[in-house]
């Protein structure tokens, strides 16, 4: 029986110094059934050159820069895999993570995502510690408790394609938590899983986006959380 396909799409932009590393993860899972998708969000370093080293073995999209919610959605609308995993250009996925979600996915049909924990490493990829991502078994613990502040890495996520298509792609309007908003729909329909074990490495190097974190979308998000979930997060505005 053939093994169901994964699509791993990487947005980047400027981050030439990383994306072949965060590329190379990929290329080494063991996993046979994959495609790659990098979306060059209209990156002014290196990025282009870096990439031709995998043409062979990626798909490249080039466009306008657009911000990450842009160049995923890009991405997702090419992507053929039954399973979605979105990996940012500066971190990487670490060994089995790839065959051990999809045998999560595949043992429970009715999870429309999972997630996993994380390391955490510097700059040049050394390892300073590990997080143990938060998970609650039930929808509505999930819910309450990341309606609270977001635990789950977008990296070490996995989607269920027909599940993705049911409750819709990236917030575009989001400059950030556009993530988070996602997860939250996901869990209006579906039970998410998890995996304890790290298998992505997380990169700290001075310029992620979560050093200036966009309260005012995070609001946005928990708000529209209370809309979507008011049997269980009442009216807390």
């Amino acid at each position: 029986m053939a093994m169901p396909k994964v699509s791993v799409v990487i947005p980047t932009y400027n981050h030439a110094r990383y994306v072949p590393w965060a590329v190379e993860s990929v290329l080494r899972q063991s996993y046979p059934n994959l495609e790659i998708i990098v979306v060059n969000d209209g990156s002014t370093d290196d990025t282009a050159r870096r990439l031709q080293a995998y043409e062979n073995r990626i798909q490249v999209i080039y466009k306008s820069n657009g911000g990450t919610s842009n160049a995923l959605n890009h991405g997702l609308q090419k992507a053929t895999g039954d399973y979605i995993c979105w990996l940012s250009a500066d971190d990487m996925f670490l060994k089995g993570k790839l065959i051990q979600q999809v045998q999560l996915m595949e043992t429970n049909p009715e999870v429309g995502f999972c997630y996993t924990s994380f390391i955490v490493i510097d700059e040049n990829g050394l390892k300073k510690y590990t997080v143990t991502s938060d998970f609650h078994p039930t929808r509505q613990e999930m819910v309450v408790n990341l309606h609270r502040g977001c635990f789950i890495n977008g990296s070490s996520v996995m989607m269920r394609s027909s599940a993705l298509e049911r409750v819709g792609p990236f917030d575009e309007g989001l400059p950030q938590a556009h993530d988070y908003e996602l997860w939250f729909r996901f869990l209006r329909h579906f039970p998410s899983g998890f995996i304890r074990e790290p298998l992505i490495a997380y990169r700290w190097h001075g310029e992620n986006m979560s050093l200036h974190p966009a309260t005012e979308c995070i609001h946005m998000v928990q708000q529209r959380a209370i809309e979507l979930f008011p049997e269980w997060l009442g009216d807390r505005s």
